[in-house]
């Protein structure tokens, strides 16, 4: 009988992410065949494939409120370009905004946005609560649903950019890894706020039947 406990974020993600209904029985089992001698790779792979399975379950039986969810979170993805790409525009090129000196100060305002990416992080919080709000009933499915949405841009933008990269354009480190500080944001930065907001109480509320 093993006596170390499985992976704590594997448990975390289970506690939050199964199946409401089934999800006491689904922790003590997998808990039951781990201190039988499963590993911790069997325990994460488990977990995974009921997490993904019950989020396709829900998603199938609430397909009208998956819907709604994903088209929510993109209209506040666009809005959120909208907004914030304008403002960085205006404030860094017309206005001038951005710090000459020093380099690594310029380059974190004009190649990485810093100074922008915390309301954007937080607006895409505050997208994931609210879809979890109007989403009781299927709370995990709808907003794991909806993380996907920056998706739609990310995958384009990273294709124009993979073109223009072997074309030769950005020859400079510095700037390529500001490319790839988009991209991790954009695949799962983004979509880990969307999913934080949604989930934050998911442990302790109690949802609507």
């Amino acid at each position: 009988m093993k006596k170390s406990e499985p992976p704590i974020l594997s448990t975390w993600m289970l506690e939050r992410l199964a199946p409401r209904d089934k999800r006491e029985s689904m922790i003590g089992d997998l808990r039951e065949q781990y201190d039988e001698g499963r590993s911790a790779w069997w325990y994460r792979r488990q977990v995974f494939t009921t997490i993904v399975a019950g989020v396709a379950a829900d998603i199938g039986a609430h397909k009208l409120l998956a819907a709604r969810a994903f088209i929510m979170s993109c209209a506040a993805f666009m809005l959120l370009g909208a907004f914030f790409g304008r403002v960085r525009d205006t404030l860094i090129i017309d206005w001038d905004w951005a710090p000459r000196t020093p380099e690594i100060l310029r380059q974190a305002v004009v190649y990485y946005g810093l100074p922008f990416e915390i309301p954007v992080c937080l607006w895409l919080a505050a997208t994931g609560w609210t879809i979890a709000r109007c989403h009781r009933n299927s709370r995990v499915a709808t907003v794991i649903l909806s993380a996907l949405a920056p998706w739609l841009w990310a995958i384009p933008w990273a294709w124009r950019t993979g073109r223009l990269l072997h074309a030769g354009l950005w020859p400079f480190w510095d700037f390529r890894l500001a490319l790839l500080y988009h991209g991790v944001m954009f695949f799962v930065g983004y979509p880990l706020c969307i999913l934080l907001g949604g989930l934050w109480d998911a442990g302790s509320a109690v949802e609507s039947v």
